[in-house]
């Protein structure tokens, strides 16, 4: 990606880049006053609240007020996503929302003052509807401080600040016709907070295939708020560690070393339910026969239901299926977030976990998975059992995904006897260990894919008719045995299976 190096000293070009925005990224320094007035610009659905702090504001204000002393103050970069729409082109803001919005909220201080009539031209800022309670109570706060602030000011120093910020500010307006090559723009030159997940890259995605109705709108904003009800690195967890891992091995391909990239979110892009091509790609009929029944079904029943008279009926969710684009994507990271808490996976046992959701952690989780548990989390060894404990989780939630409650327990004392084996015999275990484990690659006893034999059982029955032997150590001397896993194996071994018939 060749970014346009030709940077210009005013605003006087912003309608060629826009204009030549296909042909690659055009980046251009823009005047504040021009950035505020501008009516293309949009904050949109898949951004966060705004959540810049009166400290964060008033810090702000200081810094124009002492660089401009000097010279012009570029206050730093805005990445814009430009698209068309029926009403014209828009402008969305992939990065400096946070910054914008508090520029047009001093810009609106200082024009309620009286003294400042440059900062009477400013172009309505459409904010993103989710969040829309909280971002307005932080912009009313912030608005009072700096109102508060301003007010103090003489006449003189009104006007002063007003020509400072209007005409000597300055932003460099990254904009892109591409909204992936924004988000990785972004990722790449953004050093405040954290970096970009490839999930933020899926959600905007999948937000963008919903559509753009009345009807689209709202349900965005009761999809965002889903998406935001899970912590952001629980989100990335869900995928980094489940499903992108669940999905290889079940494929018989091995994880890759860099993990769960941007390069990977084409597994979790699908069937577009309008896509006329559907009709000829018959592989996607039953997914979108079934979203069609479940959504017939809440529309019709929806009072029946709410009165307990009918059970709800979910979409048929399994991870190794097509996904459908847009809403049931995100329905879909709801239901696998709520079963992997329910099965007490790792990468949910921490203080991020949402309040409403602690007392289901780890409720269908089996006893017998105690040993590995205790030394996997907090107060254990938890460097010494993180791969095991991955591979784990990652069985638990396929085999659960496909055959629910049944054989549960039974299940997984296979599951821990299975990832028991290379603990046991290797001195280290490490990614690659893990990846050979998982796809059997190892001849031998115990060699056997589980993944395959999840996807590809009828019945829970069919995946434990596998006998997992009690492993030797490494080495020949038994005293090798780390203590630990000596007690794991012993609560896992004393456990009669179905596979011991």
């Amino acid at each position: 990606m060749i970014v346009d190096a030709s940077i210009t000293s005013d605003h006087r070009n912003r309608a060629q880049d826009a204009a030549l925005v296909g042909v690659g990224p055009r980046v251009a320094v823009w005047k504040v006053r021009d950035l505020l007035a501008d009516e293309r610009i949009r904050i949109p659905d898949y951004q966060r609240p705004y959540a810049w702090s009166a400290r964060n504001a008033a810090e702000l204000v200081d810094d124009i007020s002492q660089f401009t002393r000097t010279g012009d103050y570029r206050i730093g970069t805005v990445i814009l996503h430009a698209r068309q729409t029926e009403e014209g082109e828009v402008l969305d803001i992939v990065d400096g929302q946070q910054r914008l919005t508090t520029l047009h909220i001093l810009a609106r201080a200082l024009r309620d003052t009286k003294h400042d009539p440059e900062s009477r031209k400013l172009a309505p800022l459409m904010l993103s509807p989710f969040g829309a309670e909280h971002t307005a109570q932080q912009v009313r706060e912030n608005a009072r401080h700096m109102q508060d602030t301003v007010r103090t000011w003489s006449a003189e120093r009104v006007r002063n600040f007003a020509d400072s910020l209007f005409s000597r500010c300055e932003v460099v307006v990254v904009t892109l016709a591409n909204l992936d090559e924004a988000f990785q723009m972004f990722d790449s030159q953004n050093s405040r907070g954290r970096s970009l997940y490839p999930t933020d890259l899926l959600k905007a995605f999948h937000l963008r295939e919903i559509g753009s109705g009345l009807h689209d709108a709202a349900a965005k904003r009761e999809l965002i708020e889903l998406w935001e009800e899970i912590p952001a690195t629980h989100v990335n967890a869900l995928f980094s560690e489940y499903l992108f891992k669940i999905r290889r091995w079940a494929s018989g391909r091995n994880v890759p070393r860099e993990g769960f990239t941007n390069d990977s979110i084409a597994m979790f892009k699908g069937i577009r339910e309008r896509d006329a091509a559907n009709l000829e790609n018959r592989w996607a009929r039953p997914f979108v026969y079934a979203k069609n029944f479940t959504d017939d079904y809440r529309s019709q029943n929806a009072t029946l239901v709410q009165f307990g008279m009918l059970e709800p009926i979910e979409y048929p969710h399994q991870i190794d299926q097509p996904v459908l684009n847009g809403e049931t994507f995100f329905r879909m990271v709801a239901h696998y977030y709520a079963l992997s808490v329910r099965l007490g996976l790792l990468s949910f046992c921490d203080d991020n976990l949402p309040s409403d959701m602690h007392d289901s952690l780890g409720e269908a989780r089996s006893a017998v998975l105690e040993g590995i548990d205790r030394q996997s989390g907090p107060g254990g060894n938890r460097s010494r059992y993180a791969y095991v404990r991955g591979l784990l989780d990652a069985l638990l939630l396929y085999y659960t995904d496909r055959f629910g409650n049944q054989d549960r327990d039974a299940f997984a004392v296979l599951a821990g006897r299975f990832i028991m084996i290379p603990r046991a015999q290797l001195y280290a275990v490490r990614r690659e260990s893990i990846n050979d484990h998982a796809l059997g690659t190892k001849k031998g006893p115990t060699s056997v894919n589980f993944f395959h034999e999840i996807r590809d059982a009828r019945t829970s029955r069919e995946v434990l008719r596998h006998p997992i032997p009690r492993p030797r150590p490494y080495g020949t001397d038994e005293s090798r045995f780390n203590e630990a896993d000596v007690a794991a194996m012993d609560a896992l071994w004393t456990v009669r299976s179905e596979s011991d018939a």
